[in-house]
């Protein structure tokens, strides 16, 4: 039976659910054969000149978005016989097969969401987790909270990590560090999406309390969550804006340290590219699944209370990093999907 993967995701920019099925992909590429497997993708792609060498890419369909997803999608598996992986968080109602559902943040902390957004995803998401043949997920937080909300049984559910070896493929823009004028300056560094969630405004509080060093926030700007702040006033605080993977390994290459605030993750790719860029000081949330996937290879915060958490003497042992390192691979978890893959 021919594996039919979801190609949604190449409608979209990249972010870390996208990271996942882009790299997944690639992956699994590796190791299918020809025509074993085909991406179904709507006609407004992003990613244009895409190829791979055993999965062929094929547009179907006058639709887009959900409504492509739901009809189209389902109906061609169902025409072809396929079973279907989707790796981003939605799937069809109908002939879900295999789906990913990184993490339920919409339903625990619905306050970070627009109230459409948060009654689509829980209700989609509900009927998937039921209708599925199997649900994959990043953690084993994120497992038990699937169990807990949707009233899965945990059978279901199996784990399939993120990684960071993607990192080790894109070559640094040395000079974002001319353009960001922090050449040779010592600068602590958050990256994230625009998402409350995300929690920048922790950044910018810590700034102020040390008016002496350098900060740096990589990522798009949204006026909803900064617009009440004059960020122009606070001197030490560097809005770098949206930035491509080139110009952001040379940012983790040359932090002092990266801060990752989050409130709630299923997972948290930022931090690992950190640490596989070789920033040795990574002070993340003690919170949702983080000191699951991270261990002691970081610095913990409490998200809910900005304090002076910035350690200068105190380092993370390098073999508590490679631990950490050595326990992500993309291709493991290709494999593992594959795997799944042919038990159902």
């Amino acid at each position: 039976m021919k594996i039919i993967i979801n190609g949604r995701f190449l409608t979209q920019n990249i972010t870390g659910v996208q990271r996942f099925a882009h790299e997944i992909v690639k992956e699994l590429d590796k190791i299918v054969k020809k025509n074993e497997a085909v991406i179904l993708t709507p006609k407004n792609i992003l990613f244009k000149d895409l190829k791979y060498e055993n999965i062929e890419i094929k547009k179907v369909g006058i639709l887009k978005g959900h409504l492509w997803e739901q009809i189209e999608l389902s109906y061609y598996v169902l025409k072809n016989q396929g079973k279907l992986l989707s790796l981003c968080n939605t799937a069809p109602v109908i002939n879900t097969g295999i789906v990913t559902i990184h993490d339920i943040s919409y339903k625990v902390n619905p306050k970070f969401y627009s109230r459409k957004f948060s009654i689509f995803y829980n209700v989609l998401n509900k009927i998937i987790a039921k209708t599925s043949l199997k649900i994959l997920t990043v953690s084993e937080f994120s497992k038990k909270e699937i169990v807990k909300y949707f009233n899965v049984n945990s059978s279901k559910i199996d784990i399939v990590h993120n990684a960071w070896q993607h990192m080790k493929k894109i070559k640094e823009d040395v000079k974002m560090l001319e353009k960001l004028q922090l050449k040779n300056k010592e600068f602590y560094l958050g990256v994230s999406s625009i998402n409350p969630n995300k929690n920048f405004k922790y950044i910018i509080e810590l700034a102020k309390l040390y008016p002496k060093k350098i900060f740096v926030i990589a990522g798009k700007l949204n006026q909803k969550i900064f617009g009440s702040m004059n960020l122009e006033k606070i001197e030490n605080l560097v809005w770098a804006g949206y930035v491509s993977d080139e110009e952001l390994k040379i940012l983790y290459k040359n932090t002092s340290g990266f801060i990752y605030p989050s409130f709630y993750e299923g997972f948290g790719i930022p931090p690992l590219e950190a640490l596989a860029c070789g920033c040795k000081k990574v002070y993340i949330s003690n919170t949702s699944c983080l000191p699951e996937i991270f261990e002691d290879s970081v610095f913990y915060l409490n998200p809910y209370k900005v304090e002076k958490i910035l350690n200068e003497r105190e380092t993370i042992k390098e073999e508590k990093i490679k631990k950490i390192l050595d326990k992500y691979f993309w291709e493991k978890s290709a494999k593992k999907i594959l795997e799944i893959f042919g038990e159902k």
